[in-house]
């Protein structure tokens, strides 16, 4: 009998171990993105920090290609112990109902762990756009039904997406430019080949402060802390709320311990003051959230873009 206790006792002892050991090799973290993009930066500051916490090398694996897709699949097919992660983008929601067929479930193929950052979008004029506000752009469209163009980052994209959505709360008929990335996109904008554009704030700043551009609203629900003057879309249309966000996913099925192991270091350097103001450098504003407010933020934002896509006649992509 005390042969079998200590044998229990010693099994115990060895799973409490294993589960205390994660991470205990190096880990994986994939982006979806080329190297250089606005996403790898990120990735590569995280990267840092958590191999400098936890001891162990973490890899960035740069999958680009597909739209994300390559990257998701190759992480939704990795083993589900905590070491193969990827930081992923809001076009996941999008790439959801846009195409008819993925080699993954969004929903049900990931573990998700914790948002990371946010990048806050906003519609911009170029100055001879005869509009200065939000209420006088909506009179314009009101009076003239499509008379006025605006560019996207892409057909499907969120930014698309996200203009399609003011089109229907507001009520009004825009004419849609879309380009293939946002650098083009707001480079149309201040070119004048289109009398808007709308993308993130990072990227139209400096135009509008060089005079080339000027803000209309943000996308957020709320004003952004950089343009305090800038009303905010959901100010005239509640319920309005664009974004573009990273957050780190892993596979299906990852144990509890990794799983609350990754969403405490994600907070815990989502809070640090530096990583706030180098985030803050590239446009991004840390944040983090629990495992189940991510999971149940992606799929809302699912469903609000399936319903946005089926108003708009969007059609799907195969």
């Amino acid at each position: 009998m005390k042969i079998r206790n200590i044998f229990a006792a010693l099994c115990l002892f060895s799973s409490v171990s294993a589960a205390a050991a994660f991470p205990d090799r190096p880990i994986n973290l994939v982006v979806p993105y080329p190297p250089g993009g606005a996403v790898d930066p990120i990735a590569r500051l995280y990267a840092e920090k958590i191999s400098d916490n936890w001891g162990v090398p973490v890899v960035v694996l740069n999958r680009p290609g597909a739209g994300t897709t390559i990257g998701m699949n190759q992480v939704a097919r990795a083993e589900p112990d905590g070491h193969t992660v990827i930081l992923a983008t809001a076009s996941i929601t999008s790439n959801a109902p846009l195409y008819k067929t993925l080699p993954y479930d969004t929903l049900k193929d990931f573990t998700y762990l914790s948002m990371a950052g946010i990048i806050p979008l906003a519609i911009a004029a170029n100055p001879n756009t005869p509009v200065n506000t939000l209420d006088e752009l909506v009179s314009t469209l009101k009076e003239k039904p499509g008379s006025l163009s605006w560019s996207s980052s892409g057909n499907g994209s969120i930014i698309h997406l996200g203009g399609e959505l003011f089109e229907s709360l507001a009520g009004v008929d825009m004419m849609h430019v879309p380009y293939k990335g946002s650098g083009p996109s707001v480079m149309a904008g201040v070119a004048g080949e289109v009398d808007m554009s709308f993308d993130s704030v990072f990227l139209m700043r400096p135009q509008a402060e060089a005079g080339k551009l000027k803000f209309i609203a943000v996308a957020s629900q709320e004003r952004v802390a950089s343009l305090p003057d800038v009303p905010a879309i959901a100010e005239k249309y509640p319920g309005y709320f664009v974004t573009s966000w990273v957050g780190f996913m892993g596979p299906a099925n990852m144990p509890k311990e990794a799983t609350e192991a990754w969403a405490k270091e994600i907070a815990r350097i989502s809070a640090l003051p530096e990583i706030k103001d180098k985030l803050g450098t590239m446009g991004v504003e840390a944040t983090s959230n629990t495992p189940e407010a991510f999971s149940a933020f992606v799929e809302s934002e699912i469903k609000k873009w399936e319903k946005v896509m089926a108003e708009a006649n969007i059609p799907q992509l195969e």
